[in-house]
């Protein structure tokens, strides 16, 4: 039997911009960022119901997007302009382009849980949105500016999979396989740079 835990944490943020091969989008390379603050995710759901006879019969229950926000100590320039498809210059320069249209992304992340086992959560296709700046003059008590990201996530093209889900603690528990699951053959070829760890690592 399963010893059942509370998550008590977040880490491991992995983001995996994607590209159409033929009829699907597949990852073509994992980022890692370690830093994530906190996360909420919440997938749409509508229930419509039916009566009849004067009471309530079938209800219908229907599933829309996920939509996620996460909070994070920093991300550097470089995994924000593969997230959100920005430009590079010759001079290194980020250009915000009026028409941005960010690259379809799968991501992962980390709980870990009080019994030192962890959940790991897989969005398999979503679009993260422009996110806004906030600065602050410094004052006696540093006050950290951080970065906050939404994105809405959907079902991919392939089987209709839109989140992918596994605890440590459970039985069958094959990490490869989850992370196959989400990034593909991605994950496969950031394992073979990275033989020695499962750490997939910034960027393959």
């Amino acid at each position: 039997m399963p010893e059942y835990s509370s998550v008590t944490g977040l880490k491991n943020a992995r983001f995996a911009p994607l590209k159409k091969q033929g009829k699907f989008y597949v990852a073509t390379e994992i980022l890692k960022y370690e830093y994530a603050i906190n996360m909420k995710v919440e997938t749409e759901t509508s229930t419509e119901k039916q009566y009849a006879d004067d009471k309530l019969v079938d209800l219908v229950v229907s599933t829309g997007s996920t939509k996620l926000e996460i909070e994070m100590r920093d991300l550097p320039m470089d995994i924000l302009a593969k997230l959100l498809g920005i430009e590079q210059d010759e001079n290194g320069l980020y250009l915000f382009k009026k028409n941005i249209i960010p690259p379809w992304v799968a991501m992962t992340f980390e709980g870990p849980k009080a019994n030192g086992k962890s959940r790991h959560v897989g969005l398999v296709k979503g679009r993260f949105s422009l996110p806004g700046d906030e600065w602050k003059t410094k004052e006696e008590k540093t006050d950290f500016q951080t970065v906050k990201l939404s994105a809405e996530f959907v079902d991919r093209e392939q089987d209709d999979v839109f989140k992918v889900v596994t605890d440590e603690d459970a039985e069958n528990f094959n990490l490869d396989a989850f992370y196959k699951s989400v990034f593909g053959e991605a994950y496969k070829d950031a394992k073979s740079a990275n033989s020695s760890s499962v750490d997939i690592g910034k960027g393959v």
